[in-house]
């Protein structure tokens, strides 16, 4: 590339502590080797607003009141125009329109819209909406084959436009060395022999914590050691609080959002998703990484990452009896969690890397200013 620096703004509601927040700062700190980046929130900061600014990355708040409100997106537009931006890359459904149209308004030579969910569409209007909105983009990256295929089943969109780049973590972060995890396991108040079973994702009903919690209930019978590690936070916290009362189960414990993922997993044994629906979670690369089995609904790309039985688990949605099958199996034999563990590992660092995603997205960038007879 030449001197000068392609100025590429990323358009997002906010910026929460969840998968697609981390993954975003993680590819960023990246990219502004070679570009010029910037974060744009349309709803609210975030929680993880700090980090980005912390790595250098300018995060801005340009509240938009509704998707199509015409004095919020000229003020974005203003903004693009004002700075000069050559991308737009926005993210999920709400700033996949707002930042779409504002770019387009402001002139933005290269407009990409990321889709990080199936069925992301809560209505028939939503999909309608999409489905005239992808015209006005240069390309939409899916985070996997499954979202794309769903994009183009039932959203209509042009498979052509559709390019698929993986989610991709940094493995050294999870590089945590085995004499640490007796420390860290006395922090964590776990006691030795005890299974500890993790799950990392927001609480609301369509994680599936609740067919974790009928599972441990069922797996107490044979083993009382059985500890539950709830990471995350959301609206149906109270709710499944509550059906760990009415379980009667007495080691499930609510750690809330938290930054020390690595570590987490390190001292955890299995790590569960019992997803309803999901794209291509960052939890199973993250899981994967650390070398303990991950088990996983049968829903969007996990299969693209876990072979079933090989280096993970796939279980079907709502399948409490596979789940407690799995969880048995990885505590009464000790050699497969270890050799699925391995190969999990192998997997992330040959296909799921932090630079297999940014050479992916710094390829696509060049090749779409290209096209716009930018030289780069």
């Amino acid at each position: 590339m030449n001197n000068y620096k392609p100025k590429v703004a990323r358009i997002i509601s906010h910026l929460a502590v969840g998968g697609v927040e981390k993954r975003l700062l993680a590819v960023l700190k990246e990219l502004k080797k070679c570009f010029e980046v910037e974060v744009i929130c349309i709803n609210s900061m975030g929680k993880l607003a700090r980090s980005f600014e912390e790595e250098g990355i300018p995060v801005s708040l340009i509240p938009v009141r509704s998707r199509l409100h015409p004095y919020s997106l000229w003020r974005l537009a203003n903004y693009l125009r004002k700075r000069k931006i050559d991308i737009v890359h926005t993210h999920m459904y709400r700033a996949n329109i707002s930042g779409v149209l504002a770019a387009k308004m402001a002139g933005v030579q290269v407009i990409i819209s990321n889709v990080h969910n199936i069925d992301k569409w809560s209505n028939k209007r939503q999909r309608l909406t999409d489905r005239i909105f992808y015209c006005m983009r240069d390309v939409t990256v899916a985070v996997s084959h499954a979202v794309k295929d769903n994009l183009i089943r039932v959203g209509k969109a042009p498979a052509d436009d559709i390019v698929v780049i993986y989610n991709g973590i940094d493995i050294t972060e999870f590089n945590i060395a085995d004499e640490d995890i007796d420390k860290y396991r006395n922090e964590l108040g776990i006691s030795k022999g005890e299974f500890i079973v993790i799950i990392i994702a927001r609480i609301v009903p369509g994680k599936g914590h609740k067919y974790l919690l009928m599972a441990v209930k069922e797996l107490e019978k044979y083993n009382k050691r059985i500890k539950v590690l709830v990471v995350g936070d959301g609206f149906y916290r109270r709710e499944l609080e509550r059906k760990v009362i009415d379980l009667g189960l007495e080691h499930v414990h609510f750690l809330g959002e938290r930054t020390d993922i690595a570590r987490l997993l390190k001292v955890s044994n299995v790590s569960v998703l019992p997803s309803k629906k999901e794209g291509f979670s960052n939890v199973i690369l993250e899981s994967m990484a650390t070398a303990i089995p991950m088990i996983a609904s049968d829903v969007g790309g996990a299969r693209e990452a876990i072979e079933d039985g090989l280096n993970g688990f796939i279980i079907g949605v709502r399948d409490v009896e596979s789940l407690k099958y799995v969880l048995k199996l990885c505590m009464y034999d000790r050699a497969e969690p270890s050799r699925v563990g391995k190969l999990a590992r192998e997997k992330v660092k040959q296909s799921f890397s932090i630079d297999h995603m940014v050479k992916a997205t710094t390829d696509l960038y060049i090749e779409l200013l290209k096209t716009k007879g930018m030289t780069v």
